[in-house]
C-alpha cells in the first residue's frame, strides 16, 4: 500500500483502471450540482420537453421527434450516430439542461467517463493542451492521467459555452474539435449550439454524425407549469399577450415570468425588456442597496466577459484587479510578508528583503503547484512530507557534510554542518514539491464542492508540510551540536529560533496562496466591485435569483442575464 503510494507520486506514472473510477464518481456529484444550479427558480417539477431528430449527414430534417432524455442517450450510443450528437436549439430553451441530463445518464450506464467543458473563455489553444489543462482545473486530473485518457478517447466531451464565443473564434474552436474527433475515430461527444448560430457561420460539424433541435414549448405545456407553480394569475396574462405567448415558449422566459410579482404593468415589450424587467423585480426582493447590488453585478459581468462563465472564490487573482490596484496589490504582499518577519522573525530588513523578492512572483501562475497543495488529502499529504521529507533529509545530510568537510580547518564543522545541512533541507523540500506538483497530483481528483475549499485545504497542507521541514530543520541544527559536545541550542539561540518561525510563517502564507488570496479580497472591497465578504453576498444574490452557485462556484443565472448587466454597466 504505501509503496503503490509512494509510486503513484513518481510524476508522468500513467493511470490505472482506479482512477477512471474515481473520475466517474467525482463527475456523478458535480453534474447534479450543476443541475440544480440551473433553473432560476426551483421548481417542484421539470417542464417537460420534446426533441426532433435531425440527420446532420443528409442535411435534412427528420421527422422523429423524442420525448425523453433516456430516448436521446440511446440516440447518442445507436449504431451511426457513434457517441457524436449535436443538441441544438434556441437561447433560453435548454440547450445546456439536456447536455447534463444526458450527461448524467450516460455516467451511470458506464462507458467513457462524461466531462463537463465550458469552452467560452478558449483562447485559441490546441484542443489536446487545452483539454489536460481544463480537467485539472475541474475535476483535478493530473497532467499525465488527462493524456491518456484523451488520447485513449475515455472520455465522453459534454461541450458547452460554443455560443458565447466570438464568430471568429468560433470557427476557430469547431475546426480544433473537428480535427480532434478526426484524428480519434473513438472519441465521443456532445456539444450545445445554437441552431441559427450554426447555420449564419456556415458551420457542418462533419465530424458529428446528427443532431436533436430542442422543440419550444406548446401553449399546453407553458399552462400546465403556470398551474403547477401555483400562478394561476398568470396564464391570462401569458394568453392575452403575443409578445408573452412567443416568449413563454422558452423555458427560460418562462421561469422569468412565473418568478416575477407583477409582468402585467407594464406589458412587456420585447426579450430584452423581459430580461431587464426580471433583473428589476430581483433586485427589489434583495436585502440592502440595489443600486449598490446592481454596480456590482454588473462589474461581475464584465470581469467574466474573458473567464470562465463559473467563476470560485478560490481562483480571484491579481489579474481581477485593475493596473494601478495590481501594483498596491503588490505593495500589500510585500508589506505583509516584512511585518511577519519583523514581528515573529525579530527582523525587518530581512522581512523587507524577502517582501520585495516574493511579491514579484506571481505564483497563480503556476497552476498544478498552486492547486497540487491544495487538493492533497490527508492519506497523500503523508506520503508528500515523506517524499520531500527523503529529499530534504538526503540534500541535507550531503550538504552539511560538504560544508563541515569545507569548514573544519577553520573550527567551524559543526556550524558548517548544520546550516548547510538546513539549506539543502530547504532545497529537498522545494525540489519534491516542484517535481511531485508540476504536473498535477496523480490519483487526487475531486470537485470543488463548497467556496474556499481550496484556500481551506492549502493552508492545512501548507501547514503539515512545513512543519515537517522546521522539524528537519531543527534537528540538523540540534543533532551536530548534542554530538560535538555542545549545548543542544548551540546552534539555534532564541533570536534564530525566531528567524526560523518567522520564515516557516511566510512559507505557509505565500504558498498555500492565502497571503496573495487575502490582498486580493481586501482590494475588491470597495465600490463596484466585488464586496469583502464575498461569500454572503453571492449565496444572497443567488438567493434571490440573479446568480447561481454550483458546488463551490458561482455564475450568472444565465448568459443572457449576464449580457444584460454588462450592457447595463456600459
Amino acid at each position: 500500500m504505501v509503496t503503490s503510494t509512494l509510486r503513484s507520486l513518481i510524476p508522468g506514472q500513467p493511470p490505472v483502471a482506479a482512477d477512471l473510477r474515481t473520475l466517474a464518481a467525482v463527475v456523478g456529484p458535480q453534474l447534479t450540482a450543476h443541475r440544480r444550479g440551473l433553473p432560476l427558480v426551483a421548481s417542484p417539477r421539470e417542464i417537460p420537453m420534446n426533441y426532433r431528430v435531425w440527420g446532420l449527414q443528409f442535411g435534412r430534417q427528420d421527422n422523429q421527434v423524442l420525448t425523453s432524455v433516456g430516448a436521446i442517450a440511446d440516440l447518442f450510443q445507436r449504431d451511426g450516430i457513434d457517441g457524436r450528437l449535436l443538441i441544438l436549439g434556441e437561447a433560453g430553451v435548454g440547450k445546456t439542461h439536456t447536455l447534463l441530463a444526458v450527461g448524467d445518464l450516460l455516467r451511470q450506464r458506464g462507458g467513457p467517463v462524461p466531462v463537463l467543458l465550458d469552452v467560452s473563455a478558449w483562447a485559441g489553444e490546441t484542443m489536446r493542451e487545452w483539454l489536460m489543462a481544463t480537467l485539472w482545473r475541474e475535476y483535478r486530473v493530473a497532467k499525465a492521467a488527462a493524456a491518456s485518457w484523451i488520447d485513449t478517447a475515455q472520455l465522453t466531451l459534454l461541450v458547452d459555452g460554443f455560443d458565447h464565443l466570438p464568430v471568429p473564434q468560433q470557427r476557430k474552436f469547431a475546426a480544433a474539435l473537428e480535427a480532434l474527433l478526426r484524428t480519434n475515430p473513438n472519441q465521443t461527444a456532445l456539444l450545445c449550439c445554437r441552431r441559427q448560430v450554426m447555420e449564419s457561420s456556415g458551420l457542418i460539424f462533419d465530424q458529428f454524425n446528427g443532431g436533436i433541435n430542442i422543440i419550444p414549448l406548446a401553449a399546453q405545456q407553458v399552462k400546465d407549469y403556470v398551474l403547477a407553480q401555483n400562478r394561476p394569475d398568470l396564464w391570462p396574462v401569458i394568453k392575452g399577450s403575443k409578445v408573452l405567448q412567443q416568449l413563454a415558449r422558452l423555458p427560460l422566459h418562462l421561469t422569468m415570468l412565473v418568478a416575477m410579482a407583477n409582468p402585467a404593468e407594464p406589458p412587456v415589450r420585447n426579450q430584452a425588456d423581459l430580461v431587464q424587467r426580471y433583473i428589476d423585480d430581483r433586485l427589489a426582493q434583495a436585502k440592502g442597496n440595489a443600486g449598490q447590488h446592481r454596480a456590482t453585478l454588473s462589474w461581475l459581468a464584465g470581469q467574466l466577459d474573458q473567464r470562465p462563465r463559473l467563476f470560485y472564490l478560490d481562483d480571484l487573482q491579481r489579474t481581477w484587479l485593475p493596473e494601478p490596484r495590481q501594483l498596491l496589490y503588490r505593495l500589500l504582499v510585500g508589506l505583509a510578508i516584512a511585518l511577519v518577519m519583523g514581528l515573529v522573525g525579530g527582523n525587518l530588513l530581512l522581512g523587507l528583503a524577502l517582501g520585495l523578492m516574493f511579491s514579484q512572483i506571481d505564483l497563480e501562475n503556476f497552476a498544478y503547484f498552486r492547486l497540487g497543495l491544495a487538493i492533497a488529502p490527508l492519506s497523500r499529504l503523508a506520503a508528500m512530507v515523506l517524499t520531500c521529507g527523503l529529499l530534504a533529509l538526503v540534500l541535507g545530510l550531503g550538504l552539511g557534510t560538504l560544508g563541515a568537510l569545507l569548514l573544519t580547518p577553520l573550527r567551524l564543522g559543526v556550524p558548517g554542518f548544520g546550516w548547510a545541512g538546513a539549506v539543502g533541507a530547504v532545497l529537498g523540500t522545494g525540489l519534491g514539491l516542484g517535481l511531485l506538483l508540476r504536473g498535477g497530483q496523480a490519483g487526487a481528483m475531486q470537485s470543488r464542492q463548497t467556496p474556499n475549499q481550496d484556500i481551506a485545504l492549502a493552508l492545512r497542507n501548507t501547514l503539515v508540510l512545513m512543519v515537517g521541514l522546521g522539524a528537519l530543520l531543527a534537528l540538523l541544527l540540534v543533532l551536530p551540536a548534542m554530538a560535538s559536545g555542545q549545548p543542544p541550542l548551540a546552534l539555534l539561540p532564541p533570536n534564530r529560533i525566531r528567524l526560523l518561525v518567522g520564515a516557516l510563517a511566510i512559507a505557509v502564507l505565500w504558498l498555500s496562496f492565502g497571503l496573495q488570496h487575502g490582498a486580493v479580497r481586501l482590494l475588491l472591497g470597495s465600490r463596484n466591485s466585488l464586496p469583502l465578504a464575498a461569500r454572503p453576498w453571492l449565496d444572497a444574490m443567488g438567493a434571490v435569483g440573479l446568480l447561481r452557485r454550483v458546488g463551490g462556484g458561482y455564475g450568472f443565472g444565465h448568459e443572457m442575464l449576464r449580457q444584460a448587466m454588462v450592457k447595463d454597466r456600459a
